[in-house]
């Protein structure tokens, strides 16, 4: 194995050259620049380039967070690593020491592409985006045995233990500022489409999902939302649905659980027939539309407001002053229940798009 290097560079850069056979498996060989950590941290660096581009596709690159486990292999440590590679991004995690490695791997951009990994006690979250592209899409996420003290650096891996693989990279930083995003992107049902979650302007999300519906007895869609209790007013500015056919459906949601048949009440646009309300009274019922409205289908506000377990839903074009009341079901969720931005392209072999604000939730 040929020995590494690291360099800093201007603009709080890094240049990483290693080799290595792999990060992978039981135990890994690799060039690690680290630095000692013992409170959680956010990671955040771009990645200029990575090469040379002859190398084995399955070279490595990028942030990792590795365990410092007294007696334990250090190539054998629980770790976790969002990486570049020759064909894409994978966030790939051993789970705790001695174990073998798991991976989740996506057709991604490998060069001005920003990497972002946060740990939250043991819950390693990890982000990429393009540069120049307003925010992060969250990525993945994973529970991984850390223990009181644990490295975070930068991990290069040529895939090949007689050639070096160089990592260049700007804005390096550990942060103990903790990133986060106001819900978890969920595909509730077969969806077809991984949900992808992105600010793409300021206020305005992009939540893009595939699936076959919001109806029936069970549904298939994709979620961004968050926990809430009690009694609450939520309100969603919606900006437009991009129509992949008339069944295309994207809007606000409470819901019981993420189980595809649990109650739910919806106040969406649908593609075909304007704003529309539905809702499932008890999991795995029958669905209900209550009443639709053809006459807008951009720049509407939606509102839903639950006071036991009754639900209203209303709407207004963005320029209105004036509510407009589009029904009331009453739809037991539970204590704990979802409130979020729900779409479906009703088509699974696509996604569909819903452009839209940020849920404002107030409790009431």
């Amino acid at each position: 194995m040929l020995p590494g290097s690291s360099v800093q560079t201007p603009d709080d850069g890094w240049q990483v050259s290693g080799s290595g056979s792999d990060i992978w498996g039981h135990w890994d060989e690799f060039h690690y620049l680290h630095f000692n950590r013992t409170t959680d941290v956010t990671v955040t660096c771009l990645v200029k380039s990575f090469g040379p581009t002859t190398l084995e596709s399955w070279r490595k690159g990028g942030i990792m967070i590795r365990n410092k486990t007294p007696g334990i292999d250090d190539q054998r440590m629980a770790m976790s690593m969002l990486e570049v590679t020759g064909w894409g991004v994978a966030h790939q995690s051993r789970l705790e020491d001695n174990s073998h490695s798991v991976s989740n791997q996506h057709r991604f951009d490998t060069e001005n592409v920003w990497l972002r990994m946060v740990k939250v006690g043991n819950t390693v979250t990890s982000y990429v985006k393009r540069d120049g592209e307003f925010d992060y899409m969250r990525f993945w996420e994973e529970e991984v045995q850390f223990g009181p003290e644990f490295h975070v650096g930068l991990a290069v891996s040529s895939h090949e233990r007689t050639l070096l693989a160089t990592l260049d990279v700007k804005h390096f930083k550990m942060s103990d500022e903790i990133y986060t995003q106001p819900g978890i992107p969920t595909e509730i049902g077969e969806t077809g489409q991984r949900v992808s979650v992105q600010q793409v302007k300021e206020g305005i999300w992009s939540v893009k999902a595939g699936g076959a519906d919001i109806g029936g007895t069970a549904d298939s869609f994709g979620f961004f939302g968050s926990e809430h209790t009690g009694n609450t007013n939520a309100t969603l500015h919606l900006e437009s649905l991009l129509r992949n056919n008339n069944d295309s459906k994207g809007g606000l949601m409470m819901r019981a659980s993420t189980d595809p048949d649990a109650a739910h009440v919806s106040l969406v646009v649908k593609a075909g027939d304007g704003v529309t309300m539905y809702y499932r009274a008890q999991a795995g019922g029958e669905t209900t539309t209550i009443k639709n409205v053809g006459v807008w289908r951009d720049n509407i506000e939606l509102s839903l407001v639950k006071n036991g377990d009754s639900v209203e839903a209303s709407y207004k074009h963005k320029a209105a002053p004036t509510w407009y009341v589009l029904g009331t079901a009453n739809v037991p969720l539970g204590a704990t229940y979802l409130i979020g931005h729900a779409v479906t392209s009703a088509d699974t072999t696509q996604p569909g798009q819903l452009m839209a604000g940020e849920v404002a939730v107030m409790t009431i």
